[in-house]
């Protein structure tokens, strides 16, 4: 290598080193802002009695309903939207004030009747997804996960729990397990019919009981290719309460649990009660149990909507250590492949020395996945040699090609 070469080297290091580390992209430094959307909409309200300050308010409020509108549905899939559009609609109308960041009124024009305003408003993004996930409305129109229920019931009659994945492979119309499951279908949540397994699986003798454990059930839910199992009981009791000769008291209880089968974990529970006054025995154990049934269910779609957007937006801030760094080109060539990789949402070198580079990766997985995804792709002018992976780290050599 010449003199210059060896004498050019160093300044261009230093000078990428002060552009892309002291000077950080627009990128990075707008992630450390709080995100928002402005946006310019009218209002209208109505004047009573010669009224004009509070049908003023009245426009002004509706406009702020209607900008957060608007930025919702830009924001969010509308199939998500109109799926659950009660949930949404409350939601706006009870918390427009947590969403709007600032406002100002662009111009107004009052009438006899009506009073006519334009308002420029900030909306809080944060805020919004923040309060819309937690409706249990999906930020994203992302494929969702099937659903396994392995729910027990148990009537007045039945001396034992029936199940459906015994030996016995009972099935019956559970007024339960029909209530819990139709607001997790709303959500979108397809639910794997159990009547379709049992025609062509074999389950072993050690399924053969009402109350699995988590291992059991995530297996048996891997065997059916659900995403998360919905294990529990359903359970109705006779009250002691009695009025008269012929009114009884029902108890129906339903305890559930939802489980991840990709990593084992519970990601919700709820146990819900109901209790009513009937003449009918079956008709008051219907009730009881469909009462108990619908509020699992709506508990359950919630959570499991909150913990499965959650997991996707999950991130981890990855270091990745660059050996073999002396060509820059080859340099240049990984780091943008690792930046256009899916799960990346942001790039930062960290560190340049003569021949290695430190990155920091915001990465919406961990580090076994993005070491996998780069062994995936070939460079026609280089190599790479992965020789460390750990649970925020990897270290890369660059080899020649």
């Amino acid at each position: 290598m010449s003199a210059f070469c060896k004498a050019i080297i160093p300044f261009v290091f230093a000078v990428f080193f002060c552009l892309v580390v002291l000077y950080p992209p627009a990128v990075v430094q707008a992630e450390n802002q709080i995100p928002t959307k402005t946006v310019v909409v009218t209002g209208t309200g109505k004047i009573h009695q010669k009224d004009s300050a509070r049908a003023r308010e009245e426009a002004i409020a509706n406009s702020l309903v209607s900008a957060v509108n608007r930025v919702a549905v830009e924001l969010f899939p509308l199939e998500s939207l109109v799926r659950n559009f009660q949930a949404f609609n409350e939601m706006i109308y009870g918390n427009t004030d947590k969403f709007i960041q600032d406002y100002k009124v662009l111009a107004e024009v009052p009438s006899v009747n009506n009073y006519r305003i334009m308002v420029e408003a900030t909306v809080s993004i944060n805020t919004l997804k923040k309060l819309m996930s937690s409706a249990g409305i999906l930020l994203e129109e992302k494929p969702l996960p099937k659903i396994l229920v392995l729910i027990s019931d148990q009537n007045l009659s039945d001396r034992l729990p029936k199940y459906w994945w015994g030996q016995e492979k009972y099935f019956s119309e559970s007024s339960s397990i029909n209530a819990l499951v139709e607001p997790i279908k709303t959500k979108g949540f397809p639910i794997i019919d159990p009547h379709i397994i049992t025609q062509s699986t074999r389950f072993d003798p050690i399924y053969d009981k009402p109350d699995l454990n988590d291992t059991e059930a995530v297996t048996l839910g891997l065997g059916s290719q659900a995403g998360v199992v919905i294990v529990g009981k359903s359970v109705a009791s006779s009250g002691p309460n009695i009025m008269g000769k012929n009114i009884r008291s029902f108890k129906g209880i339903v305890s559930a649990r939802a489980i991840r089968t990709d990593t084992g974990s519970e990601i919700a529970t709820t146990m819900q009660t109901s209790v009513t006054t009937n003449t009918d025995e079956i008709a008051g154990v219907r009730d009881v149990l469909s009462r108990a049934g619908s509020l699992a269910g709506e508990d359950l779609a919630s959570k499991i909507v909150a913990s499965w957007q959650k997991h996707e937006e999950q991130s981890n801030i990855l270091e990745i250590i660059i050996k073999g760094t002396g060509d820059i080109a080859n340099f240049e060539k990984l780091r943008r492949f690792i930046n256009n990789i899916s799960g990346v949402k942001n790039l930062q070198i960290k560190e340049l020395k003569p021949d290695e580079a430190t990155i920091l990766v915001d990465f919406q997985g961990i580090a076994k996945e993005l070491a996998d995804a780069l062994m995936l792709n070939t460079f026609e002018s280089m190599g790479i040699n992965i020789y460390e992976v750990s649970q925020d780290r990897l270290r890369i050599e660059l080899t020649p090609g």
